[in-house]
Formats: C-alpha cells, sequence, structure tokens
C-alpha cells in the first residue's frame, strides 16, 4: 500500500511538473490535457490503481480540468457530456456485442466443440497438432476476446502436454503457441482485439469509415503470413526431441441444448457484419441486434451480462474520452508543431509504430493505442489510415513478456515456461512481425481501400 501511495504521489508530481514546464505558447486547456495525459499514461503503465480505473479517473479530471461550464473551453452547461458520449460510441458497442456472442459461445460450449472436431482432423503427429492448434487459436480469437480464447485453449491443450515426456523442448512451444497465436490472431477481425477497435473510433471520428470486411482484408493476410513465422520460430526454438511421441485424442464432448441456436446467431451476426456495404448497417448495430437475439431467446440471462468485461469497456471509455479531449483542448493543434511530430510518411509511421510496439511489451496494449492513436491522428497526413491501422497492429505485436499481453500472463501462470523461455521467441517474433507489418501493410490498404 506504502509503495502505491508513493508511485501516485510520484506520478502527480511528474504531471504536475510537465504542466508547467510547457510553454507559454501551449493553451491553457492544453496543458491541463497534458496534465490528464500524463498522469493517465503512468498509472496505466505503472498500474497503481486498477486500468477501468484509470480510466474513470481520466474522465472525471477531464470534466472538471477543462469541461467544466464556463472554464477554459468555455462550454456551455452540456458541455461535459463530451467525455460521458464515448462510453456508448459505436465502437463500445461493437465490443459489447463481441462480449456477448463469446459468452454464449463458451456457456454452450461450442468453442470446445470446434476446438475438439478440428484437432480431430490434425492426426496424432506433434507438429500437426501444434499448426492445428494455432490455426484453431487464431480463428477463435478473431471472434472472441484473446484471454478467453487463451484460457480455453490452454485447458484444450492440458492433455497433450502432460503426455509429453519430462525435459521435452517441445512442451514450451505448444504452450507458447496458444498465447502467440491468439495475439496474432486478435488482428483478424475489428472485434478480435481492444486496438482494433480504437483504432476504428479514432478513424471514425476523422471522418473515415472502416467496414468490417475490409478491415478482414487487411488483417487476415497479415495473420496467415504471421502465423507461418510463430510456427517456424517456435519449431526452431522448441523442436520435438522424442521423434516418436504421438499424441492420443480424446472421444468428442456433446453440444448441450441451445448451442444449435447460439451457431445460427453467430452465423446471422458474422454475415451481416460481412455484408456491411449491402444492407448498410453499422457494425454496432449488428452487435446489438445479436445480443438481442441471445437475450430474447434465453440463451443468456442476467448472470451471463454480470460476466462480461465490463473492465475492458470502461477501460476503452477512458482512452476515447481523453482522445477527445487532446482534440477539443488544443493540445493535438500545439503536438502537431513540434519537431518529433514534424516526421511525415514512412518515417512517421515507422517511428509511431516502434513506440507502440515498445510501450504495449511492458503496459496494457489497449492503454498503449489509447494514448498514442489520438496523438498521431492529430499530425496532418494525406491518409492518416496508414498511420492509425499501423499504430494499431503494432500494439498486437507485443509478446515477448509475461506482462505483454493477457495471454502471455496466462501460459506464464502455468509455471511450465519462464520468462526467458517466453523472451526468446517472443522477440523475434514482436519485431519481425513488425517489419513484415511495415514491409506490407501500405500495400495492402492500397489494395483495399484503392488509395
Amino acid at each position: 500500500m506504502k509503495k502505491k501511495l508513493w508511485l501516485m504521489a510520484m506520478t502527480l508530481l511528474i504531471a504536475v511538473g510537465v504542466y508547467y514546464f510547457l510553454p507559454d505558447t501551449c493553451p491553457e486547456a492544453a496543458k491541463r490535457t497534458a496534465f490528464v495525459f500524463t498522469v493517465a499514461a503512468l498509472f496505466w503503465a505503472l498500474e497503481i490503481i486498477p486500468h477501468y480505473g484509470t480510466s474513470l479517473v481520466v474522465v472525471l479530471l477531464l470534466i472538471v480540468l477543462i469541461g467544466r461550464e464556463g472554464g477554459v473551453l468555455d462550454l456551455d452547461r452540456s458541455g461535459y457530456r463530451m467525455f460521458l458520449v464515448p462510453f456508448s460510441s459505436p465502437v463500445i458497442m461493437l465490443f459489447f456485442g463481441g462480449f456477448a456472442l463469446a459468452r454464449a459461445l463458451r456457456k454452450y460450449h461450442v468453442d470446445s466443440y470446434i476446438a475438439d472436431r478440428v484437432l480431430s482432423l490434425c492426426g496424432d503427429h506433434p507438429y500437426r497438432v501444434l499448426l492445428g492448434i494455432m490455426l484453431l487459436t487464431a480463428v477463435l480469437s478473431m471472434w472472441t476476446s484473446n484471454t478467453a480464447t487463451t484460457a480455453i485453449m490452454l485447458g484444450i491443450i492440458a492433455p497433450f502436454v502432460a503426455t509429453l515426456k519430462e525435459g521435452e523442448p517441445f512442451c514450451k512451444g505448444l504452450i507458447l503457441s496458444v498465447p502467440f497465436a491468439a495475439n496474432i490472431g486478435g488482428i483478424g477481425t475489428p472485434i478480435g482485439t481492444p486496438p482494433n477497435v480504437i483504432v476504428l473510433g479514432n478513424l471514425a471520428e476523422a471522418g473515415i469509415e472502416v467496414s468490417f470486411i475490409e478491415w478482414m482484408m487487411i488483417g487476415v493476410p497479415l495473420a496467415v503470413v504471421l502465423l507461418g513465422l510463430v510456427y517456424i520460430v517456435l519449431r526452431f526454438f522448441y523442436p520435438l526431441k522424442d521423434k516418436e511421441t504421438r499424441f492420443v485424442l480424446e472421444k468428442h464432448e456433446e453440444l448441450p441444448q441451445g448451442a444449435i441456436k447460439v451457431f445460427v446467431i453467430f452465423g446471422i451476426t458474422v454475415t451481416l457484419w460481412l455484408t456491411t456495404k449491402i444492407h448498410g448497417l453499422h457494425e454496432s448495430v449488428t452487435a446489438l441486434i445479436a445480443v438481442a437475439m441471445l437475450i430474447a431467446t434465453g440463451l443468456l440471462d442476467r448472470d451471463d451480462m454480470k460476466k462480461f468485461d465490463w473492465d475492458v469497456l470502461v477501460l476503452m471509455w477512458g482512452g476515447l474520452a481523453l482522445g477527445a479531449g487532446i482534440q477539443a483542448s488544443g493540445l493535438a493543434t500545439w503536438l502537431v508543431d513540434q519537431p518529433l511530430m514534424g516526421l511525415r510518411g514512412m518515417t512517421l509511421i515507422i517511428s509511431f509504430s516502434v513506440i507502440a510496439l515498445a510501450l504495449s511489451s511492458f503496459m496494457s496494449h489497449t492503454a498503449a493505442a489509447t494514448l498514442i492513436i489520438p496523438i498521431a491522428m492529430s499530425i496532418p497526413t494525406k491518409n492518416p489510415i496508414y498511420l492509425a491501422i499501423a499504430i494499431g497492429l503494432a500494439c498486437s505485436f507485443a509478446m515477448a513478456f509475461p506482462i505483454s499481453t493477457p495471454p502471455n500472463a496466462l501460459a506464464f501462470a502455468g509455471g511450465k515456461i519462464t520468462t526467458k523461455d517466453m523472451m526468446k521467441p517472443g522477440t523475434i517474433i514482436s519485431l519481425v512481425s513488425l517489419a513484415i507489418m511495415l514491409f506490407s501493410f501500405k500495400f495492402l490498404v492500397n489494395l483495399v481501400f484503392g488509395l
């Protein structure tokens, strides 16, 4: 407790120092927003309080410091609402729908059923099972949270891990394949991981709409290539020592009542997401339709709603509110004139992508995205879509340490791998993934959007 109080005090001192350090050319509202930004960055990075708690602090500070009636922004009585509205934004609703689908898949064991069927196609050879596990994990993480997918898949591979002999290097590779594939798979769809949604939210505020299928046309090809990279790296670092090892598969699990309804609703939702340009419904509306169907059919109830990751939604709210404050206060405009912000083209994209990867390696990738993307979006560029998507993807490539992502932490918590075991392949995968993305994403974006 004392340590947290000291960290809190130091954070406030640093934030106050930032406020007074900024020159007189920086508007007063911008200085106050910079104070809030510093508090948020340090609270999120140091985990002084829970991440969602920091988001609530951010919203309250923005309202008190710059959102009051007649304050530094000279807002009217309802001006504070600009910091409350983001909680009902389309991106929040999109993720809300994703949580509902994920809960239904888990509750009715649809995810385990699919996993069991897919793995039965892989045969009994460990390398084929490794590839099957990675592909299945990646596909699941495109539609459910990376953390939930990792928890499911770690349970599924437990019998395989148990059959491996003591000291078998492949055991570590098998375990690490789950969080790494979940992290990579998350980039495939807009709802795959929070940074994707944050990118879409900031682009939407800039008047740029990216549809569900347009994102997939960028994310899925990249994910496929990177999964190949993960497979090669893990086989190199943790090869199968006993070449005669074979896995014995368990019997299939029967689906409980209601699972067919979940399959149908899931199929309808995905179809609507992929055909947005035909029917005209926004992805967030489709997500709410899915929630309504799941509740109306009795598949989800009040207890299920309580199990949603509400803390993630609150965390995203804080990030979106911070972005609104950076824009409204003039901090974004002021930052544009600074030397670092004078970078252009690929130099700008590479610089911000490296910063995003570095921050995400040591703090929540969601928090990192909420901090960096609004700043990057404030820089006038010909096509801001390049910068926003590159940063969002870079945040998902951080997987070198247990603290880098919740999936990594779950795998580490099993006690069979060390930080060093994760860091060796994780660092290479992170850096090479970033390089592949920077080399190819502009081509993909141009191809999808015709730029």
